[in-house]
């Protein structure tokens, strides 16, 4: 029989892991050998035998130390580790009350007394960077860093740190001294096999804790399911907190059995998107996209096709592993769509607004443009403020990212975006690697003027004409840049009716912004389309001239007439002779009356639809 052990000062700022594993408390661990071995060769050493576990956040870092206390609980550790005790200490008990200088070095002291007097022990701190710097006071150099050092680089105790690999190199490793006293076990990402087999094991206690049944199936679905959508976090832990997510939800709804659709419905809810932009394989959800596109974008017919095609070989034919879902230049003079389609294949292929980001390049020509887009590197002097890029991919892991102006950006991030366009991957400044697999990434320029486009065939030419695209366009960007996209697509110029269909589709916009604010316009559609086209200027600036065109020569007349109005009235405005001869709005409006909720009396919706009010 063991003689009994005075560890009430660990317990009182810890708990013992190796009595939880005797209890069965992580029953549900996968093994995992590669890591688990090291561990051990580290721990059998004679001096330095402490290990810094380190990798992403939920790869399994403190689930690695729950393994090897169970290995020792069960008796399958080397036969020098039997009967060692895994102690895990929060540093947040350590300091919790230390408010007077010498209390936190005494209670460290205590620790590592008891742990001494323990043998054999193993004390494991989680969030190890923690130690640098905890309770350190004012002008004093002391902290938990500097009081383990000694304990450290000897042999009488094992000490296992856990942290993520920036976080070590940023505090750990800056201190070579700390550093030296630790051997580096680095976890990387387990592959699909061995997380389908965490996950197996983690789903047989779902069902006993949940009361459901879990199909065979359900673990490689997860993974697959995560793997898609939750690119940017790390397996196991993404893939189990689904599984445990939807068993709330099977549960909760009283069912027995969790099926497939149950995983897509609980991911639908933690990425903000529909069901249809989750799912894969399914023509439908494809099969209107072309037509949404160009409900939006007139005039772009060829653009839209070129772009749709793309996005299905990805879906269907993974034409090329490892890549974005799509990499496109957009080229074509100002206002002609290039941006609004973008922003429209974002709502519309992934399901929401904000799966779209706009970066304006613009606004990153120094030389600081990279670290804008993807944060400072730890050490900087300028501190480490995340990007915008990096922060948005850490919340939305896909969607469409518009790079906007790119012959505007400096030429170090062009050299950045070859790794976005070719490998599908992008390194922040702290060193944290993003998966963008599941990101369509968008350029756009207007380097080319509305010459160019007219000469501009629509597909690819030789490359010795002149008018080709990627001909025009390498005089401008690498060649090898070039080469890392999909498509480069050339937006034309619109004709005249599409002018109009675009001008008609402004004007519904605005119509319906004044209808919000209780102002009603009666009014011949075709009529005032001719109205607004007059004039000597040429509307070169494609949809942005539309809308300001709507703006100057409509809203402007009729807000100035409004000046008078209560803010508590609707008001139905005819548009009469007077304002398709002078611009002018009649000086009385045609009704007033107390504003109700909806439209006036008698208004159809129809814009030309005169309402009843007016007899």
């Amino acid at each position: 029989v063991d003689p009994p052990r005075n560890d009430a000062a660990l317990l009182r700022y810890g708990r013992d892991l190796t009595s939880l594993a005797e209890k069965g408390d992580f029953d549900d661990l996968s093994d995992r050998p590669d890591e688990i071995d090291r561990l051990f060769e580290v721990l059998l050493r004679k001096r330095k035998r402490n290990a810094m576990i380190t990798g992403a956040a939920g790869i399994g870092k403190t689930a690695l130390v729950e393994l090897l206390s169970r290995r020792i609980a069960q008796n399958r550790a080397p036969s020098r580790l039997s009967g060692t005790r895994v102690y895990e200490i929060s540093m947040g008990s350590l300091l919790a009350g230390t408010t007077l200088r010498g209390m936190f070095e005494e209670r460290m002291s205590k620790v590592i007394e008891t742990l001494v007097s323990c043998q054999p022990a193993i004390l494991f701190i989680d969030e190890a960077h923690l130690i640098w710097g905890a309770g350190r006071a004012e002008g004093a150099p002391m902290d938990a860093a500097n009081i383990l050092k000694p304990v450290l680089g000897g042999s009488k105790v094992s000490v296992i740190g856990a942290t993520t690999t920036g976080e070590y190199h940023h505090y750990i490793a800056r201190d070579p001294a700390l550093a030296r006293r630790f051997q580096e076990i680095m976890v990387e990402e387990p592959g699909k096999a061995t997380t389908i087999a965490i996950l197996q094991r983690h789903a047989q206690t779902l069902e006993a804790h949940h009361g459901i049944m879990i199909g065979a199936d359900i673990p490689s679905e997860a993974w697959r399911a995560t793997e898609l959508h939750l690119s940017n976090r790390t397996q196991p832990d993404k893939s189990v907190d689904l599984l445990d997510s939807t068993a709330v939800l099977v549960e909760r709804e009283g069912r027995g059995e969790m099926g497939t659709d149950d995983l897509y419905r609980v991911l639908a809810r933690q990425t903000g998107r529909m069901m249809s932009a989750l799912g894969e394989g399914a023509a439908r959800d494809l099969r209107g996209l072309e037509a949404s596109l160009n409900k939006r974008v007139i005039g772009q017919e060829e653009a839209v096709k070129r772009i749709v095609s793309t996005l299905v070989s990805r879906r269907y034919g993974e034409a090329a592993p490892g890549r974005p879902l799509g990499t496109f230049l957009f080229s074509g003079a100002t206002g002609v769509g290039k941006t609004e389609l973008a922003r429209t294949l974002a709502r519309e292929y992934f399901g929401s607004a904000r799966d779209f980001l706009h970066i304006d390049l613009a606004e990153y020509s120094g030389h600081d443009g990279v670290h804008k887009l993807i944060g400072m590197p730890y050490g900087s002097s300028v501190g480490t403020a995340e990007g915008i890029l990096t922060r948005w991919l850490r919340e939305r892991s896909s969607g469409v990212v518009l790079f906007d102006e790119i012959e505007k950006a400096h030429p170090d991030i062009h050299r950045l975006l070859m790794g976005l366009l070719d490998e599908g991957r992008i390194t922040s400044g702290m060193g944290e690697r993003f998966d963008v697999r599941r990101c369509v990434a968008i350029l756009t320029t207007n380097v080319l003027g509305h010459q160019d486009m007219h000469r501009v065939k629509l597909g690819f030419s030789p490359l010795e004409d002149h008018d080709d695209p990627f001909a025009l366009m390498s005089k401008y960007f690498p060649e090898e840049f070039l080469g890392r996209l999909d498509e480069i697509i050339i937006f034309r110029t619109p004709t005249v009716q599409e002018f109009r269909k675009i001008l008609s589709q402004k004007l519904t916009e605005a119509l319906g912004r004044l209808q919000d604010k209780g102002v009603f316009l009666v009014y011949e559609p075709e009529r005032l389309l001719d109205h607004l086209l007059a004039g000597d200027e040429k509307p070169w600036g494609g949809a942005r001239d539309m809308a300001r065109l709507v703006e100057r020569r409509l809203i402007q007349p009729i807000a100035r007439r409004l000046l008078d109005l209560d803010a508590g009235e609707w008001v139905c405005i005819e548009l009469t002779e007077s304002f398709y001869r002078f611009g002018d709005i009649d000086p009385v409006p045609l009704t007033r009356h107390p504003r109700p909720a909806g439209p006036p009396p008698g208004f159809s919706g129809r814009p030309n639809a005169a309402p009843e009010a007016r007899q």
